[in-house]
């Protein structure tokens, strides 16, 4: 999947051509970015913060992101997008969910297998999450009705790369017979294999953990219990992640937990839980919980079963044994409002700042980061 003699090709390209375009990057000034998305030490994906009007721009690296080629996909018309979602599953192939803009009518799926160079769009009917295993197995949950703390989805498989998508499941108001329910915001879908998945997000009921799980390729859906830590008592509100496989049986699923004071009306402290599997999640055991600033959005991110790492934005905590324990690093100033963490492996890894165009690299782990100075290029 990491395809090495691909990326040290596309490097050498970017080299010979990047003199030619250097005066064609952005006018207004380097873009922030939003998220990236990267493969190896090399090679990556990444999504600009939107601008006004509400577009933004996907953007490729081959040089561990120096230099990004922007790659975004037009509509038919040839009109900018907005990216609502991109599933990366190589450094040459990726998924793009868009619109026409925050008030959009008209979605697209649009899929590369050459690193941005072309692109094939097909028509949705709606904002989706989207997930692909391989090359050929996906799926979309798109929102239907969108009501207060409440959502009606529709869920598509596609067996051919996302050129065709048939209906699997549906949830509305008044018909729930997929065993999803209509209460609770349905943030994404994550598969296993071609019949586990998972459906993950919140609910604004105390004490409901909002994780459901399929094994029959996402008709019907059942939720998912997780054991709750001594730290974790009633009452709390949760948010799950999605889960990150390394194999097909150990993963990782991270859990946000507000937790509340005795009538339940106030969070009085946060914790995110790491919770492991060794069985292609049938069964899940939590990890030791981590302490976070209250009201702070958290970035986690894992490179493999035992590295692991989380920020509410100021401190760093890291883990070497699948989090059993955890320490917390104080990184430099420059540390300050991260929104993103990507590791590749236990050493290297990058960060995304919240609104500034700034993008930070370790290579010890995140004891200590330094900016990576990135401009981009533009065909």
């Amino acid at each position: 999947m990491r395809a090495a003699m691909a990326s040290i090709i596309a490097t050498l390209t970017l080299s010979l051509v990047y003199g030619s375009v250097l005066a064609q990057t952005h006018v207004g000034g380097i873009p922030a970015l939003e998220s990236i998305h990267m493969v190896d030490a090399l090679t990556g994906w990444a999504v600009t913060v939107t601008r006004d009007p509400a577009v933004n721009e996907l953007l490729r690296t081959t040089d561990g992101g120096v230099h990004w080629m922007e790659v975004t996909p037009l509509r038919s018309s040839g009109r900018q997008i907005l990216i609502e979602n991109i599933a990366v599953l190589s450094s040459l192939i990726a998924w793009v969910e868009s619109s026409e803009g925050i008030s959009a009518t008209v979605f697209q799926i649009s899929r590369t297998v050459d690193g941005g160079r072309t692109w094939r769009n097909v028509a949705i009917p709606s904002w989706s999450a989207i997930n692909f295993i391989n090359t050929r197995d996906g799926w979309l949950l798109t929102h239907v009705v969108v009501a207060a703390g409440s959502e009606g989805v529709d869920i598509y498989r596609s067996t051919d790369g996302g050129d065709t998508w048939v209906r699997e499941a549906s949830t509305t108001y008044d018909n729930q017979d997929s065993g999803l329910p209509f209460a609770g915001n349905k943030v994404a879908i994550t598969f296993l294999n071609t019949t586990t998945g998972w459906v993950t997000g919140g609910v604004n009921l105390p004490d409901w953990l909002y994780l459901y799980v399929t094994h029959d390729g996402g008709r019907t859906w059942r939720q998912q219990n997780l054991p709750l830590p001594p730290l974790v008592m009633p009452h709390w509100n949760a948010v799950t992640r999605p889960p990150t496989f390394f194999t097909p049986r150990d993963g990782i699923l991270p859990v946000d937990y507000d937790v509340r004071n005795e009538s339940g009306l106030k969070a009085i402290a946060a914790v995110v839980v790491f919770y492991a599997t060794h069985d292609g999640g049938t069964t899940w055991t939590y990890t030791t919980p981590v302490s976070v600033t209250l009201g702070n959005g958290l970035s986690t991110s894992f490179a493999d079963a035992k590295h692991g790492w989380v920020t509410d934005g100021t401190a760093l905590h890291a883990t070497r044994d699948a989090g059993h324990q955890w320490t917390t690093i104080q990184p430099a100033s420059i540390f300050a409002d991260v929104k993103q963490l990507d590791f590749i492996s236990p050493r290297v890894g990058w960060a995304v700042k919240q609104t500034s165009p700034v993008l930070l690299k370790t290579l010890d782990g995140g004891h200590t980061w330094v900016p990576v100075p990135y401009i981009v290029v533009r065909p």
